[in-house]
């Protein structure tokens, strides 16, 4: 029985989708978002790489350069973002270039397709 719940509460913990933290996943063709409920003017994001190469992006506000980031395939950082504003922060993808992705409170997990 132990062995069941081991295998099934992974599953359970991935349909809630929802996180204290805004978490990007870099896949090879796609992106997704799983962002926190309540609006914060500082919180954490954790860009996870799972593509097969490096990733280079920024963070912005209003075009604004907040923080640059640089994460190894496989590997994952996490970043603390203070904004005040009513401007929304944008993760843009650098190397290799992705589509932007806008941070949003309280939506539910969201994915953004690869740029054709």
């Amino acid at each position: 029985m132990k062995f069941l719940v081991l295998i099934f509460f992974p599953f359970m913990v991935l349909a809630e989708s929802r996180s204290d933290a805004f978490i990007i996943q870099i896949n090879d063709r796609s992106m997704s978002v799983v962002s926190p409920d309540k609006l914060r003017p500082l919180f954490a994001v954790v860009v996870e790489n799972r593509s097969l190469s490096d990733q280079v992006g920024k963070f912005t506000i209003k075009g604004k350069i907040v923080k640059f980031v640089s994460i190894l395939s496989g590997k994952s950082e996490t970043v603390e973002i203070e904004n005040k504003s009513n401007n929304s922060v944008v993760f843009v993808p650098v190397a290799p270039a992705f589509q932007d992705v806008e941070l949003k409170f309280g939506k539910k997990a969201y994915e953004i397709p690869s740029k054709e």
